[in-house]
């Protein structure tokens, strides 16, 4: 009797063991966003990280929009926002942009606008369209967030993909841009992309880099690499024409249309190069020129370095592609969105022309790549208190798009050239300790150099 209920006993001590491992199974099964699933996580915990990080995200415009007025005595940009409001009168006033007037952006630039003006109209108030589009970036930025998490998991342990969130959601100059420019809405699409390339979906990452591209033109810029990432699993020709395939509704319904209507709409894809503005005194470009021309006093033009400056850019890029082309069946998620990350900086670093908003294209990537690292997280924490000071802070008093508001060799001067030569090498400092290169792509670089013999 006793031997039996001692069998009787074990099978429930059995089963309440088996149940409970059954339970964590469950508790560790997965979770789901955006139609990509994140397998052995606690979906409770990543739950309650994204509620914590989306309420960081909001709260951060708040005490961006009262340090700036409140504390610093500064202004929030509402340059672009009257641009896109404008923009949405003349659809309103039966105009076709591009052809009755001219508008800057490529044509899905235009769904933010038309969503911010239906309250707008409704209530006749320029101010609710100044808020509803605010409110559609800050979802965007979310969204940025949420994206930089999920990416951070298939890096990280859930610890660390928290800490890369929140570095992105606490960026300060970024959440200033997310209120004052657009540039949120493209780089959510380019994240997007990016998440589903590295979640196994390729054609849906397709889709999203094409739709930023209609965007804002930058988003392509991955495209090429991520043909070679996803080539791993298929080949390269396989992954091209699925890239194809996927371009042509986009090209039909948002290309043609406009092109056929008005051939200026070329200009805007065409602008992107440069060929139209001069340099930019908050660029890496004119620092240079201006310690080679104004302190060294050397006959150089601008020209000149800007030339230098994209030869620079080009070598770089093609630098990236090779190393994503030869190494492309051992390169992992991180070295993936390292090569992003450095090609997206290359654009911005190297170009003549420049606005400060361009640091919300890379910053999530960028946090993804420091979150491990405590001193690139304060390289990461000073690059940001770094761009806020450029703008708005400096912004007028010290330096507008095409000058130094002080005179050559006054203290103003100085300052204004100190201060941009510390950001930029700020800049490069932490995107060379990003960067640092591992004894595989060293072995490429040697074998580039050593290719001519």
């Amino acid at each position: 009797m006793s031997k039996k209920k001692g069998q009787i006993t074990g099978q429930v001590i059995g089963a309440t063991k088996s149940g409970s491992g059954l339970k964590g199974k469950r508790k560790m099964a997965g979770f789901s966003l955006f139609g990509v699933s994140v397998g052995g996580v606690d979906a409770a915990q990543v739950k309650r990280h994204l509620l914590f990080l989306v309420l960081i995200a909001i709260t951060i415009k708040f005490v961006v929009v009262f340090a700036t007025t409140s504390v610093f005595n500064s202004f929030m940009d509402s340059f672009d926002l009257q641009y896109y409001l404008q923009a949405g009168v003349h659809i309103m006033q039966g105009q076709v942009p591009y052809a009755n007037f001219s508008f800057d952006y490529p044509p899905l630039a235009l769904i933010p606008i038309l969503l911010a003006l239906i309250p707008a109209v409704l209530f006749n108030s320029g101010t609710l369209f100044v808020l509803a589009f605010q409110t559609l970036m800050v979802i965007c930025d979310i969204i940025i967030v949420i994206c930089v998490y999920l990416l951070g998991l298939k890096l990280y342990n859930e610890k660390t993909a928290f800490v890369a969130a929140f570095l992105y959601a606490t960026a300060f100059s970024t959440g200033y841009f997310v209120l004052t420019k657009y540039d949120a809405f493209p780089t959510s699409l380019l994240m997007v992309a990016i998440l589903f390339t590295l979640y196994g979906q390729t054609v849906k990452g397709y889709l999203a880099a094409v739709l930023g591209f209609f965007a804002k033109i930058f988003p392509a810029l991955i495209l090429p690499f991520m043909v070679l990432y996803n080539s791993r699993e298929s080949t390269l020709k396989e992954e091209i024409i699925s890239l194809v395939k996927v371009c042509i509704i986009p090209f039909i319904i948002l290309f043609i249309p406009f092109v056929i209507l008005t051939p200026n709409i070329i200009s805007t894809y065409l602008f992107v190069s440069g060929a139209s503005v001069g340099v930019y005194v908050n660029t890496a470009t004119y620092t240079i020129y201006t310690y080679l021309s104004g302190i060294f006093h050397l006959p150089v033009s601008q020209g000149l370095i800007s030339d230098g400056m994209y030869a620079f850019m080009g070598a770089i890029l093609l630098l990236l592609l090779y190393v994503s082309y030869s190494d492309r069946k051992n390169l992992q998620p991180r070295g993936f969105l390292t090569i992003l990350c450095l090609a997206i900086f290359s654009v911005v670093f190297f170009t003549k022309f420049h606005s400060p908003q361009y640091i919300i294209w890379y910053t999530p990537l960028l946090a993804l790549l420091v979150a491990d690292d405590l001193i690139k997280i304060g390289l990461f924490y000073l690059v940001q208190i770094l761009a806020y000071i450029e703008f708005p802070l400096m912004f007028g008093n010290y330096y507008v798009n095409l000058q130094y508001t002080n005179a050559v060799g006054t203290d103003g001067w100085y300052i204004t050239l100190i201060f941009f030569t510390l950001e930029y090498a700020a800049l490069v400092l932490l995107f060379l300790l990003v960067a640092r290169p591992t004894e595989g792509f060293r072995y490429k670089i040697r074998e580039i150099l050593s290719f001519r013999h």
